[in-house]
């Protein structure tokens, strides 16, 4: 595949998914197949064009676009094709050294890479819209802590973690726990990918990437419990403080009640 034929795949799968969009946005519907059909040759792409042209921030933005469509169909193929091309993306970040094999051993080895990271791919999501959305959530999240990890050692050990594996791992206690993300459990949902997701918060993406707290531990977490160290730690202040305020009221109390007894007394 070429490049061209790559952005012109990609433009009629955007543009059928805009027709789905504004029709019934039934499965069956013409728009929603000829949009899952570009996307799934679009699977067929070399990994090298794959990981040149998803950095295109349009492409980027477009590809959001798919992943929050309203047809479910749409959203999984694009979450599937979303963690492809990030997995392309992870492997070639991983790489030491560059390749100096060439020619059709070289290009044999491609395929048989490329065949087993679709595979792994297929593994990593459900084919649950809901639920391949949310692990994609999770791992961008997770994929943050190797850029705000400064000491060196704990680097190395963020590194070496496979975000993708994590974050499939989380999805699935989250879901062995809470069910669908749908009803009364979905402010549980929400109320963890945004404490994922929050700037101000890498120690919890950092802990749940190394393993230090585990999906079933952060299912049942209490808000206060996700939120950062340096929150935790204003919290824990204001205890205190609330907490010196009422002693310091009792003895107050008890150091007039015991002069009002001394007063009785000696009437």
């Amino acid at each position: 595949m070429e490049k061209q034929e790559f952005l012109e795949l990609f433009e009629a799968a955007i543009l059928a998914a805009k027709s789905a969009a504004r029709g019934d946005g039934m499965s069956s519907s013409p728009a929603v197949s000829r949009c899952v059909d570009a996307m799934v040759r679009l699977r067929e792409a070399p990994q090298s064009l794959a990981c040149e042209l998803v950095k295109y921030p349009q492409i980027g933005k477009s590809h959001v676009l798919l992943m929050d469509h309203n047809n479910p169909t749409i959203q999984s193929e694009a979450t599937f094709l979303y963690s492809l091309w990030t997995g392309y993306l992870y492997v070639r970040g991983r790489k030491q050294n560059p390749r100096s094999d060439k020619g059709k051993q070289s290009q044999r080895r491609d395929g048989v890479h490329k065949k087993k990271l679709v595979e792994e791919m297929k593994i990593l999501t459900t084919g649950d819209s809901n639920r391949d959305r949310v692990r994609g959530i999770l791992h961008k999240s997770l994929s943050r802590v190797a850029n705000e990890v400064v000491v060196v050692e704990m680097k190395k050990q963020v590194v070496s973690c496979d975000s993708w594996s994590v974050a499939a791992s989380v999805e699935s206690a989250m879901f062995e726990k809470l069910g669908s993300f749908e009803g009364t459990q979905k402010a549980k949902y929400r109320s963890i990918l945004f404490n994922m997701r929050d700037s101000s918060n890498p120690d919890l993406r950092r802990k749940v990437l190394l393993g230090e707290i585990s999906g079933e531990r952060l299912v049942t977490m209490k808000k206060e419990e996700m939120a950062s160290n340096k929150i935790q730690m204003e919290v824990q202040k204001i205890k205190e403080k609330a907490r010196d305020k009422e002693e310091n009221r009792v003895k107050s109390m008890m150091v007039f009640q015991s002069g009002s007894m001394i007063l009785t007394l000696k009437f």
